[in-house]
């Protein structure tokens, strides 16, 4: 086994800021990535990206390309091929303040046995992670009330180690927080309700909003709004299971967004000791049912909420008590909303129903209710519900499937796009967008479709989803569903989305009308 000897320097830095790191041959960029942030003593809770120029090469995690000239490849790809080939890359951090890393390959090391990154020199102190730029870090050196973190090797170098961080003994939550900056603190609290926090240094800040949210009633309020799978993760993560330990943070987004647990410095999830602590003191059998329940009706406004956005509570009963044995009470019912709706309630109670945040806010709900008119409501199955409740409300289909492989085969998109890309084109067409708006969202994504023949099969593609797509102006019903009953003159005002006129802008992107560009060839 060998190791890249990477002199890793902030870009603009006077005198320059840098680390000397020792990485072993095949980590991915991945881990790379969580290398760097470590060694600065940063989160790496923001989005990143590597680019080698010469090559031509983005690497990206989740498909968010910058660069659109050049060709990019997943961060779960081993670091080798390209690091071994070049002499300088670059790494971008945080797309908002733009922080940027020149990358030196000064040597390969062939005798380095260790399967762990280290530090082996340094030059400069730590930049607090809240710091916008380098310019506001030279403010703050000018601030005597402001203390400078000094540059901790031997302790980086622990963090680095497999074991660094993983065992949860080990740290508490005020660990945690000494990696986060103000903003990231501050979101926690807002979250928990905290306010007036404007003018709290970050010791403060940090202090107030550990103390908040380790109160067993505030911990206990937001646990009760934890789901059952996300539960049966967290408990095996409290016993340390080495396996959930390396799950993706996505599956217990919610718990990480409440500041109860982390991703250590070798990118496993960590429960701190004094969160276990007092989950501890709150975890009865009567919690424990309770939570379930909140849960299990959280499921089904989420379902509703995906297939119709306007929800009569009367057709939640309905649902929920048609598949569920304890049934459930409209007072139930507002009290389950009641629990759910300061952290993941995407619903709003207005005028005798549950609607849609985002509609409420934009006070379009009117509009949509005089688009669904008469159409009754579409009653899911359960596997339905479970899987809109696991995935926020998206709902896989066979149609889209073949979109996949269409992305995947004739437009090169990586797979970590195309999860986002599916969701999307569902959105998009459940609440009638029409087919130039899918071609927007998928430009914006930086997928653009040129040739006609493509275009002519994306076309059919996209006919066979709309047509199995269960639409939001359809209450549900996918429009095959409203003409097998009857139904499609109900609700005439729908967009059918497909239909391009022939002085239309070509869908290609030409520029050329429709009529005089890729028309004939569909």
């Amino acid at each position: 086994m060998g190791a890249y000897q990477l002199k890793i320097t902030i870009k603009g830095s006077k005198p320059p800021i840098w680390r000397r790191i020792l990485v072993p041959e095949g980590i991915t960029f991945e881990g790379l990535h969580q290398v760097i942030q470590t060694a600065f003593s940063w989160s790496g809770e923001h989005l990143y990206q590597f680019e080698f120029r010469s090559e031509g090469v983005a690497v990206v995690p989740f498909g968010e390309n910058k660069s659109k000239k050049l060709q990019s490849i997943s961060a779960k790809e081993s670091i080798d091929s390209l690091v071994s080939a070049a002499a300088k890359f670059t790494y971008t951090y945080n797309f908002k303040d733009n922080w940027e890393f020149v990358i030196q390959v000064e040597e390969t090391v062939t005798d380095y046995n260790e399967a762990y990154a280290q530090v082996v020199k340094f030059k400069g102190d730590v930049i607090p992670e809240y710091c916008e730029s380098l310019s506001a870090y030279n403010e703050l050196l000018e601030n005597p009330q402001e203390s400078i973190k000094e540059y901790d090797i031997e302790g980086v170098n622990r963090n680095l180690k497999p074991n660094g961080e993983s065992s949860s003994e080990e740290i508490n939550i005020a660990d945690i927080y000494d990696h986060y900056d103000n903003k990231g603190i501050a979101e926690i609290a807002e979250r928990h309700g905290m306010s007036g926090l404007d003018t709290l240094n970050k010791k403060e800040l940090s202090e107030r909003t550990i103390a908040h949210i380790l109160n067993k009633e505030v911990m206990r309020k937001y646990f009760l709004c934890v789901r059952d799978s996300e539960m049966d993760l967290f408990e095996q993560l409290v016993a340390e299971d080495p396996q959930v330990m390396n799950y993706d943070l996505e599956e217990l987004d919610f718990l990480y967004a409440g500041g109860y647990l982390t991703a250590g410095s070798d990118s496993k999830l960590v429960v701190p000791k004094d969160v276990k602590e007092v989950y501890c003191e709150i975890n009865t059998t009567e919690f424990q049912q309770e939570r379930s329940r909140i849960g299990k009706i959280g499921d089904y406004l989420c379902a509703a909420n995906s297939l119709y956005a306007i929800t009569p509570p009367s057709v939640l009963l309905e649902t929920f008590n048609k598949y569920e044995s304890e049934k459930l009470t409209q007072e139930e019912l507002i009290q389950a909303y009641e629990h759910l709706l300061p952290y993941r309630c995407l619903v709003v109670w207005m005028e005798g129903s549950f609607v849609d945040a985002a509609l409420a806010e934009q006070k379009s709900y009117r509009n949509l209710l005089s688009i669904q008119k008469k159409v009754p409501y579409y009653i899911p199955t359960q596997q339905e519900i479970r899987f809109m409740a696991d995935n926020d409300g998206f709902l896989m289909t066979p149609e889209l499937d073949k979109l996949t492989q269409f992305l995947k085969e004739e437009m090169s998109v990586s797979e970590d796009l195309i999860p986002y890309v599916l969701r999307q084109v569902q959105a998009e067409i459940s609440l009638g967008g029409q087919l130039q708006e899918v071609l927007s969202d998928l430009e914006a994504s930086g997928i653009t479709i040129h040739d006609g023949e493509q275009m002519k099969r994306f076309v059919s593609i996209m006919n066979e989803i709309w047509n199995h797509t269960r639409l939001v102006l359809n209450r549900g019903h996918k429009p095959y569903e409203m003409v097998m009953k009857g139904l499609e003159d109900v609700s005439t005002q729908r967009k059918t989305g497909q239909k391009i006129y022939p002085n239309d802008s070509c869908p290609c992107g030409s520029g050329k009308k429709y009529k005089k560009c890729c028309a004939s060839k569909a």
